[in-house]
């Protein structure tokens, strides 16, 4: 073992019996014996008879040295909660707020909302007449005479419609056209009468109505016919093609003028296509994004976020169009809306900062919560204008919430895995340890939760020493949720050889340490608030109490140069008979010792050949009991006898001294020191010295 081993520790035995000269116990034999002389050379005198030898008795040393004092002066030696000295070293933990962690992930979309079938004003009632020379070959021989008609079957023109000024035509999702005739003959239409409608540009027959109906002279009946996926244009012609009972054998007047109408009137259309006079539309359409974090969210304040709109399409209408975040709120209480103008065809943007807005989304199971995107467009009536509108148009909308960071969550956090990691925490490790067992050993963690929310540790604490050992410890540990937010709760984890691998990790004597890991944050079925102010810190603590193991061993003390004036030395030499040195030694250490004080002439050779040594004077190990403690004093009495000779050493010119401690050793047995062992030293000395009766 190298002999500087536990030096420190060594060190303060050997101040419980020597040290410098002027301040420890054994120099005081000399000190206080030089310092006497002094004293006394002041007053001697040429010696007369009659003369005779005096014992004066000096108090020197009375002192108790206990281990607590050993223990004050080494940072890393501390007492347990036992009383015995242990090692001990705490070190923070860097904090951690939660800050912009505080986020979630961006929600972004494309939604389209479809303009779909829509409606245009029906075009109303176009009307034509047939006059009865048309469908009845004699009207105009028969003119102005009563005379009896006879049945006959007749099939008209193609009778033209006015024009639909509404539109220039449609493609009819739904729709009928009502067609109303008015017989104005003498005559009965039907039966049956069939009605055809025809686009008059394409010459082709766009609708047909049958009816076995009979409309006697002065009434009218409505045929109605429905035009559903019909492409219909707004120039139309009607056509019947009936038969009629003639006047039934009856004398009737007979004017070739008379006629009966037709009147056509499209009602009730809604269209997949047009081009027409479109009036106000209007579609609305709720979409929804998914919040796809591990959150719950009841309600959280924003700090930052952006939505954007991107919208675009081929809406061929301006519109207005309104939209709302439902599930955001402003400052002052409504729910978000804003709308803006977008002309036909044309791209737009729009951004809305959320800060300052609330999150109150509704309820649902983790990952299936929404945030609600509604939107409504209102179309401009084109008036006059027609415009070519077809229900395949759509208006796009990119929608994104970016950025979202909130200052405050209340919810429920499925998990929320913060990553940490530290490193370099510095233990200041004393480096004379070696002679040290650790029995037992325990690694503390404090943490501090501020955050509302019970969290889980798994943490991997790496230990490393300057001889390049590394060690490691695992943690895997739930701490406790704060009560309310802001007010940390704090968890202690604590880990020894019950439950860890503490001993092996100690033994080396990390002075580094580096911790990784995660803390999983959160709790399905909690209900908590967390806000970016709170913060996790705490700090990591290594207790290990020892027991020393330490061979028989010397340990020198530095050498000092002893001076002693001039004219001391020559009362000295006139005066001094011989001197003895007295010490009681009561010994409640478990660690023996014997102690010698050496003078030389030669600093280098003090210990090595020295011209005058004290001692030893010996300092025996205390009673112990099986478990290594200390359980009565040793009680020693020491008294050297110093001659004349011996005195008149320290008339030398040049003289150095030095202490040597012997160390009795432990035997190749662990001892355990408390707080309450002691060693008390008494000491004194007593010089006989001459004195003359004047």
């Amino acid at each position: 073992m190298n002999q500087f081993a536990w030096v420190r520790f060594i060190e303060k035995l050997k101040s419980l019996v020597l040290a410098k000269p002027s301040r420890r116990a054994v120099w005081l034999v000399l000190s206080v014996t030089v310092l006497l002389f002094s004293t006394l050379s002041c007053s001697f005198k040429k010696p007369s008879a009659p003369s005779w030898d005096v014992d004066v008795t000096i108090p020197l040393v009375s002192k108790i040295y206990t281990m607590q004092e050993i223990a004050d002066d080494e940072e890393a030696i501390k007492l347990d909660s036992t009383g015995l000295l242990a090692f001990e070293q705490t070190s923070s933990l860097d904090e951690y707020v939660v800050g912009e962690q505080l986020d979630i992930e961006n929600m972004d979309d494309f939604f389209t909302l479809t303009l779909g079938s829509f409606d245009i004003d029906s075009p109303g009632s176009e009307v034509t007449n047939v006059a009865l020379r048309e469908i009845f070959s004699n009207a105009d021989i028969l003119d102005g005479q009563t005379a009896i008609i006879p049945s006959f079957n007749f099939t008209t023109e193609k009778k033209t419609l006015d024009t639909y000024d509404d539109f220039a035509y449609v493609v009819i999702e739904t729709g009928s056209i009502n067609i109303l005739v008015v017989n104005g003959l003498v005559v009965p239409l039907g039966s049956p009468i069939t009605l055809e409608v025809w686009d008059t540009v394409a010459d082709t027959l766009v609708v047909t109505v049958v009816n076995s109906i009979q409309i006697p002279p002065n009434q009218s009946q409505t045929f109605s016919a429905s035009l559903d996926g019909i492409v219909l244009p707004n120039k139309l012609a009607i056509r019947m093609v009936a038969f009629s009972p003639g006047s039934a054998g009856s004398m009737v007047p007979i004017s070739a003028d008379s006629r009966f109408e037709m009147a056509g009137e499209i009602s009730a259309l809604t269209v997949l296509e047009a081009m027409a006079e479109v009036p106000e539309q209007r579609v609305t359409r709720d979409d929804e994004v998914t919040i796809t974090d591990s959150l719950v969210v009841i309600e959280a304040m924003v700090e930052s976020g952006v939505l954007s709109l991107q919208l675009g399409g081929d809406l061929p209408l301006d519109a207005w169009l309104v939209y709302g975040l439902p599930d955001f709120y402003r400052p002052t209480g409504e729910a978000f809306i804003d709308s803006f103008f977008i002309t036909r065809n044309q791209d737009v943007s729009n951004t809305v900062n959320l800060a300052g807005f609330a999150l109150r989304p509704v309820d649902a199971n983790f990952t299936q919560q929404k945030v609600r995107f509604d939107w409504h467009i209102r179309t401009i009536d084109t008036g006059e204008n027609m415009a070519l509108v077809r229900s395949s148009d759509v208006m796009t909308a990119g929608f994104t919430l970016a950025d979202m960071v909130f200052s405050t969550v209340t919810g429920r956090i499925g998990q929320q895995d913060i990553d940490v990691s530290q490193e370099d925490i510095e233990f200041d490790i004393p480096a004379d340890l070696d002679s040290i067992f650790f029995e037992t050993a325990a690694l503390e963690l404090e943490i501090n939760n501020g955050i509302n929310f019970p969290a889980k540790l798994q943490f991997s604490i790496e230990g490393k020493n300057e001889s390049g050992a590394i060690s490691y410890l695992s943690v895997d540990e739930v701490i406790q949720a704060a009560s309310q937010p802001g007010v940390p709760k704090t968890t202690i984890v604590r880990l020894n050889q019950t439950n860890s691998n503490i001993k092996d990790f100690i033994s080396i004597l990390p002075n580094l340490i580096k911790i990784d890991g995660q803390v999983a944050l959160g709790d399905p079925n909690h209900v908590g608030t967390i806000s970016k102010s709170d913060f996790v810190d705490g700090s990591v603590k290594i207790t290990a109490p020892f027991s020393l193991k330490l061979p028989a061993q010397n340990i020198d003390s530095d050498v000092n140069e002893l001076n002693i004036e001039e004219g001391v030395k020559d009362d000295i030499i006139d005066n001094i008979a011989n001197g003895s040195f007295y010490a009681e030694i009561s010994n409640h250490l478990p660690i023996g010792a014997s102690v010698e004080v050496m003078f030389g002439t030669v600093d280098s050779l003090v210990f090595e050949q020295p011209i005058l040594t004290i001692g030893p004077i010996l300092a025996n190990a205390a009673s112990l009991d099986s478990n290594g403690y200390v359980i009565s004093s040793q009680q020693s009495d020491v008294n050297f006898s110093l001659s004349e000779k011996e005195m008149k050493t320290f008339l030398e010119d040049v003289l150095y001294s030095g202490v040597r401690v012997a160390i009795d050793g432990t035997g190749g047995k662990y001892i355990k020191v408390s707080a309450s062992d002691f060693i008390e030293i008494k000491s004194y000395s007593r010089i006989r010295v001459k004195v003359n009766q004047d």
